[in-house]
Order: C-alpha cells, then structure tokens, then sequence
C-alpha cells in the first residue's frame, strides 16, 4: 500500500497508531494486512482488529430512489458475487482478532446464499445471530408481493470467546405507564422475589433498560433532510452501527473497526465518535472524498439530532384518564400568548359562570384544566393537592371542582460539539504511482513486485544459483533492476542463466523485470524442458486487463446509479493522469428562478477529457466518453478536499445534448462523442475565494484543477 497523505497528524494517538483510510481494491488492502500480520506487523492490527462490519453491494438490480436514479445497480450478479464475497471473507476471517467478531449486512436476494458461504467460512458453531433490521418507510402497495422491509444482518465470532456485551435500549412509554409511582416521585414494579416467597420492589433507576432482541424496528433508515446524510445511496444510519460496535468492541480506543465496503463511511464515523480506532476500504472515489469530508464534519452526536417532537398531550401524565373520567376539558397551550391565557381566579371565575349557566357539566363533577406550570398564576393558598383521579393540583371556586394538571416541558437534546477526527493516513492498495515505482531503492522495490505478482518469498537455491522464492510451484527470481538500470536482459542471458541452473529448473521459471530492462518482445523462451517466463513491470501487468478490453482497474460510475459498480475490481492499476482542456467562465444559471436570477454561476467548461493510461492514449477514446464525474470544494481552503458537490458524466452529456437538441441512439459513449462542451455549473453563492475540482476519468485518474475568482471571465 502507498501512503498518499496523513490527515490531523497534531491529534495523534498515543501509541503512533493511524487510522486507515484506503483506496483500491478491498481484496489486495486485505492480502497486504494479512501478511503484514504475519511478518513485521507495521500496520499494527496484528489481533487487534476487534469488529468487522461490511455491507457488501447486495447484486439485486434494485431501485432504491425514486424516478430513474437507482442506488444500487450491481454487475456482479450470481455465482460471480458470491466468489466475489467468499474470497474477502476468507481473509476477513484471517486479519480478524480471536475474538473478534463478523457482522455482514445484506438483503433478501442473497443473503441465504452467502449464510452458507458464511458457515464454511467462519464455521457453523460460531453463528450467533441473525438481526432483522426492520425499517419503516413510505409503503408501496404491490400486486406480487408483501411490501419489503427489512435486510438480514448475519453475525459470526471468529470463536466462542468473542467479545459480547449486552445492549439495551430506552422502556417505552406505554411499557412504563404499567409502572407506579411512590412517595417520592420514583416509578416502581413488583415482582416476583427470586430467593423465594413474596414480592420485592424493583426500581426503574436500579434497571439497565431493555434488552435489545434480534428485531431491531427502532432504528429508522437515514431520511433526506437528517442532519447525518451524506446524500451517497443507501447509507446506513449511524444508530444501527452504534449498536454493533457496542456490542462488539470494548470501551477502549485500542478496539479496531474494520469495513472493507465503507460507502459513505458511517462505520468509521461512528467508530470515532465512540473512541475506536478504524480501518476503512473503498474503490470508488465517491466514496473516499466523501469519508474524507465526513470525518472533517463530525460533530459529538451519533445520528441525526433528536428534538423532542411530542405534543402537549403526550407530555401531560394520565392524559387518557383525563380524557376518560373527566367530562369537561381546557387545554392552554405553550404557544398562548402571555396574559392572554394565563389560568388566574378571574378566568376560573368565568368558566365557573359559564358551565353553571348553561348547565356544561353535573353537579359536583370536577372539569379538568391542563396547562404548562408557567401559566399557573393562582395564589398557592387557594390550591389543594388531590389523590383522586387524574391532576395534580385542586382548587374550587363558585361550587365547581377545578383539577389541573401540568405539560411537561420538551426534553432538552443534548447540544452537539464538533469532534476533531484522531490522525487518520490516506493509502492506496493496487494503485500505484508510477514515477514512484521507478524511484524506488532495491530493498523496496523488491518486495513490491513480489506482491504484485503473488509471489511467495522463500529464498532456495537450483545448483548453486540463488532464487528469491515461488509463484504457485515454481521458482521465481527478481532482477535487480534499480541497481541495474543499465544492464540488459537478452537471450545471451537466459542462455548463460540456464547453464547457471544446470538445467533444473523445472518445468517453469519466472524472471521479474520491467519491460525496459528487456531486449526481446516474447514473453517465454524455452531451452531443454524449461520455460523461462518473463513478467514485465509494468506491461504483463495490464495483459488481463487488456485482454477484457478494460485499459484500467477500479472503473469509476458515470452516473450515481451505478455508484457501487465499481466493486467488482480487477486488480490494479498505474495512476495516470487524463488529458484535459478546459476554460473558466461565468454564465447565467441553468436553472434560473425568482432567487438566482440576477446571479452568475463560476462554470468549469471541458473542451476536451480524454483518459491517459499505460495502455491506453488519449486519441484511442472519443471526447468525453472516459469522463466519471467532476467532484467540486467550492470554498477550498488550502489543505483538505471538502466535497461540496458532485456532477455526474451522464447528466453533463444530457444537459449538453438537450443544449444542441440533439437526441443520440446508442450508449452513453455515442452520447459523449456528440456533445461539443461539458460546462460544470457551480452556484455563485456557494463559491469562495478559491475552489478545487476533480476531474475523474473512469479508471478512478483525476485532474486537480485550483481555481480562485479571477480565473472566471
């Protein structure tokens, strides 16, 4: 993995731990934390890594938004997700703690297959729970089914000894009106005494709460205006996380979370804010610079921040009982304005006049008054305290029984404090830098091409000549190219190395070496029984890329309804930057209303995007067709990328198209071809006085563009 950029690096912990933020392909993330532990655990996650949460793209094709944006939209469907998955699994098993613990988040479609995926994998025996998240929502009626709404949580220890702790959760308010109320305002129950005979009184404040079932139906899914959205498909709310680090963790901050699909990053929100160290993977950069700006944005608060919404009736005890024993009613709400509606002598007075005249209720049935305590303005020596029926408080003018009782005032909701994320390093798994590779000393870049291809390091010797270790069964050698840079590979050598191993090499032998040390073309040459295969750095790299006509890995969505496409990775790739031409400007908005009129949005206009890769040059892609998306900091303060807003490739070509009225059959590349311009709109209230955009190609390459006020004409 290559270390980009440290984040926070003044809020360290104390121990030089960093939590992990990585981009590329989860399962090369995983395999590099798997042999870390087993060698010089640099990383430190050797069992420390406590919890792994992953909610895994569920390969269902379903539509989960409304009109045409879909959130969900997976390629890796069938037998292929389910190897997809089994293979991290596999090593999620690995890197897990002894007692550590799995929890793997999946919907209807899938999930009985991947129980059984999940047996083989962590055992049977180890299976403890399988939760029902059941959501509530806005219901569809449907004419083939019962309306879905639920997803199955599947939980693994990796042994019996996994770490547990009970959650609970808050009584309800109709469990707790069962309760009674002593002397001294406390609520109780009897029950049944456990060292036999009798009863005992048991305290509601001596009690945990209630113990949370394998039903969860309290945890509503994130809704479009809540304060923790991210506004990235089908985000998990952070009270369901909550829970399952809870139970799983301990109250410590050397726990290690773990989500190798991160998403929009609420396990490592979560994870932070509850004081664990995490670990989160992700290959689509819609994912990373949304995580990146979400842990800028923390706040102490773990979900979206919750006011108390009850009305005065649901705040007035007995309410029910009122509504029951007592044939007359006045509620005075917190809204009345002052001295208007104040409960004095005078309106008890009046109301006393009014009900005997018009005979309003029987003689001698008390009328109940209910009222926040502060519109009580009655002088205390005319009110009586009352044991009978609902109220709290009595008093009696003109013959009329008055009974009052008063609106609890809203709870108040803790005030939410900005939380500063701990260092977090930002890294890259299967992506790698080029120029960097090339600048690397021996003792680095040795182990480099080892992983690469999946070499196992085993130092032997074939008749004297010593070979650096195995690929699958057969030996494999390193040249050393940083120290020999000048030195060339040619068929004089694999003649001379033959003769060295004294024709025992085997079947096969591999020699690694970049394509430049090379003097041949072929990537074989035999002599006697052995083939002497070449893997070149970095061509033979890209071959089955190439050979699937896929000029790059981690292939990045154009539209958010293929948001979690990108999963289905194929290994690696080489950052390369795209080419672009492009021009600042400013214009009306597109959008224009009553409000922005008289504005003038700060708009980015591509004249040319073409992807640049080690395979690949620009002129082999029509304009625009390798385009992504184009991710904007519109008030970029120097330092981190704050994602504000996100224009995907598909809408860019649509707005373009609809411009030249133009209608194009075919895919979205004939679409792209056609359009002469993209002009990414950014709204003039939201700029600052500078802005960063990312240009991204849809191999996941970017172009940083840094642009301040003046670059608009």
């Amino acid at each position: 993995m290559q270390e980009v950029r440290s984040f926070n690096s003044d809020n360290k912990f104390n121990d030089g731990w960093r939590n992990l933020l990585i981009y590329g392909d989860n399962l090369l993330a995983l395999k590099t934390i798997y042999d870390d532990q087993r060698g010089e655990n640099r990383y430190g996650t050797r069992n420390r890594i406590k919890l792994v949460y992953i909610d895994p793209p569920f390969a269902t094709k379903q539509d989960f938004m409304k009109d045409r944006e879909k959130a969900y939209r997976d390629k890796v469907i069938g037998a292929q997700f389910i190897e997809f998955l089994r293979k991290r699994l596999v090593l999620l098993r690995e890197v897990l703690a002894d007692d550590g613990t799995i929890y793997v988040h999946l919907d209807w479609k899938k999930g009985h297959y991947l129980k059984a995926i999940l047996d083989e994998v962590f055992g049977e025996t180890n299976f403890f729970n399988e939760i029902i998240w059941r959501y509530f929502g806005f219901k569809r009626s449907t004419s083939a089914n019962f309306p879905r709404k639920h997803d199955s949580i599947f939980a693994y220890g990796k042994s019996v000894d996994r770490i547990w702790n009970p959650v609970f959760r808050a009584y309800s308010k109709k469990y707790l009106a069962r309760w009674k109320v002593d002397e001294n305002g406390e609520l109780y129950r009897d029950d049944v005494n456990p060292t036999g005979g009798g009863t005992r009184i048991i305290y509601l404040k001596d009690l945990k709460g209630d113990l949370v079932e394998s039903v969860w139906s309290d945890i509503p899914p994130v809704n479009p205006v809540a304060t923790e959205r991210m506004n990235f498909p089908t985000q998990k709310p952070e009270a369901l996380i909550e829970r399952i680090i809870r139970a799983s963790t301990n109250e410590n901050e050397d726990d290690i979370v773990l989500d190798c699909f991160a998403g929009s990053g609420t396990t490592a929100a979560v994870a932070e804010k509850l004081g664990r160290r995490w670990i989160t993977m992700d290959c689509g950069k819609l994912a990373i610079y949304t995580i990146q700006k979400r842990m800028f944005s923390l706040t102490t608060n773990i979900g979206s921040t919750k006011k108390d919404e009850r009305s005065e009736p649901e705040r007035v005890e007995d309410w029910n009982e009122h509504l029951k024993s007592v044939p007359g009613l006045l509620l005075l709400t917190e809204k009345a304005r002052k001295g208007e509606c104040e409960v004095t002598l005078d309106l008890l007075h009046d109301l006393a006049k009014l009900m005997k005249k018009h005979a309003l209720i029987k003689k001698g049935t008390p009328f109940s008054l209910v009222c926040p305590e502060s519109k009580l303005n009655l002088p205390a020596r005319h009110l009586q305290d009352t044991d009978e029926g609902p109220g709290s408080q009595g008093i009696t003018v003109e013959g009329i029984e008055f009974r009052i009782s008063f609106i609890t005032p809203k709870e108040k909701t803790e005030k939410e404090k900005p939380l500063r994320a701990k260092e977090f390093v930002f890294l890259n798994a299967g992506v790698y830098d080029n120029d960097r590779i090339k600048a690397m000393p021996w003792e680095e870049y040795k182990p480099f091409v080892m992983k690469l291809f999946g070499m196992r390091y085993a130092p032997h010797k074939i008749h004297a000549f010593e070979v650096d270790g195995y690929i699958g069964a057969d030996s494999a050698f390193v040249w050393n190219y940083p120290e020999q840079k000048k030195l060339m590979l040619d068929e004089e050598y694999v003649a001379s190395l033959h003769k060295v191993l004294g024709g025992k090499a085997g079947d096969k032998f591999y020699v690694i070496a970049p394509v430049v040390a090379m003097s041949f073309m072929t990537d074989e040459i035999r002599h006697s029984d052995t083939r002497y295969i070449f893997l070149k750095v970095p061509v033979s790299v890209l071959q089955r890329l190439l050979d699937s006509n896929k000029p790059g890995a981690l292939e990045q969505p154009i539209s958010e309804g293929d948001v979690n496409a990108v999963i289905d990775a194929v290994g690696f790739d080489f950052i390369s930057q795209p080419q672009v031409d492009y021009e600042c400007l400013r214009a009306k908005p597109q959008k224009a209303d009553l409000l922005n009129a008289k504005q003038r949005d700060y708009v980015v206009r591509l004249k040319e995007f073409r992807a640049h890769t080690l395979a690949t040059d620009p002129e082999d892609f029509p304009n625009f067709a390798t385009l992504s998306m184009v991710l904007v900091d519109a008030d970029y303060q120097g330092d981190v990328f704050k994602l504000k807003h996100v224009f995907w490739a598909e809408e860019l070509v649509a707005a373009e198209l609809k411009r030249l009225k133009k209608d194009v059959n075919g895919g979205f590349e004939e679409k792209a071809a056609a359009c002469k311009r993209l002009d990414v709109h950014i709204p003039e209230d939201d700029v600052g006085k500078r802005m960063m955009v990312i240009i991204v190609d849809k191999y996941g390459n970017e172009k940083k563009l840094e642009l301040t006020r003046k670059d608009f004409k």
